[in-house]
């Protein structure tokens, strides 16, 4: 597989980033935190006015790959809309929802569910639809600035979200989380050579360069994992299993990247003017919802039994 991407894709996700960075970039993500309205003003227009939201991820090649790479470019400024959501519905139910979370029946919390009117939640392990009827009342949590409270319809429905659109559901919060993680470690890497000790710069200190060189393996290998996943979703020939082991990939990367760059930025990568910490909080949601890393290697595990699995070494299926 070759990491070459369509030229359309490629020219749309450059227009994505340049108009999100016109209109603030990741600062953006701190001010919708005070004024939530801007994620519906200024995110949502800036999106639609690129038919970003119209993509659908599971058309032609091009198509799908210019919805992925506008997921990264979004996910490099953390924009306070939630894009992969919307893109996330397949073609055919668009005319009667407008988001699409995975997550299980029992879920109470989602981000930026207040914004849409028409959303549902498909069941993360077998698809199965459920409506939110409401998601009025936005809760102020640290770390999850955009979290609302939601309501499901508890009847039962025999409406169910396919597992390709499931699995392209993991692929573009992979991309979107990538995006995220390349900023991070492009932040620490820029403070690096600018933060002098001893009177040379951190960068040049043994500890520091391997934690920069960490984070750049982790982020390079989640891109090419997402790719890879992508490549195998739009061909109809990946599986649960491949689809949570980018999703484990994911946390695991999230978890390499944000660790070393706070180690890097010490103790002002905590604070309020850094774009790191908006980063961090802003990826959190992501990293939790629908499925942690101990939950996520569970279904993994699952998955592959019933599935199998193939990778370096190829896990046959053993369930019956």
């Amino acid at each position: 597989m070759r990491r070459v991407w369509a030229s359309e894709a490629v020219d749309l996700q450059h227009a994505v980033r340049s108009s999100l960075a016109g209109i603030g970039g990741v600062e953006l993500a701190r001010s919708a935190e005070e004024k939530a309205g801007l994620r519906a003003e200024r995110v949502r227009p800036a999106l639609e006015s690129l038919g970003v939201l119209d993509l659908d991820p599971l058309g032609d090649e091009v198509e799908s790959s210019a919805a992925v790479l506008a997921a990264h470019a979004c996910g490099e400024v953390v924009a306070p809309y939630p894009v992969t959501r919307v893109l996330a519905v397949p073609a055919d139910l668009r005319a009667d929802l407008d988001a699409l979370y995975l997550a299980g029946p029992d879920a109470e919390v989602l981000e930026h569910a207040d914004l849409f009117e028409h959303a549902a939640v498909a069941d993360l392990r077998d698809g199965r639809l459920c409506r939110i009827v409401d998601a009025s009342a936005r809760r102020h949590a640290p770390l999850d600035p955009f979290g609302a409270t939601v309501e499901l319809d508890d009847r039962v429905t025999d409406a169910v979200v396919p597992a390709t659109a499931l699995h392209m559901s993991h692929v573009l919060d992979a991309f979107w989380v990538a995006g995220a993680l390349q900023t991070a470690a492009t932040d620490a890497a820029r403070y690096a050579t600018q933060r002098h000790q001893f009177g040379k710069p951190i960068g040049t200190f043994g500890e520091i360069r391997w934690r920069l060189a960490d984070m750049a393996v982790a982020v390079d290998g989640l891109d090419e994992m997402a790719t890879f996943t992508w490549f195998m979703v739009v061909r109809g020939r990946a599986t649960a299993a491949d689809a949570l082991a980018l999703r484990l990939a994911m946390l695991e990367a999230a978890d390499t990247v944000l660790s070393n760059a706070h180690q890097v930025f010490g103790a002002i990568g905590l604070c309020e003017e850094h774009d790191l910490t908006v980063v961090d909080r802003h990826l959190t949601p992501m990293l939790v919802r629908p499925c942690g890393r101990g939950r996520t290697a569970a279904l993994l595990v699952e998955a592959i039994d019933r599935f199998g699995f193939s990778g370096t070494f190829d896990v046959a299926a053993t369930a019956r």
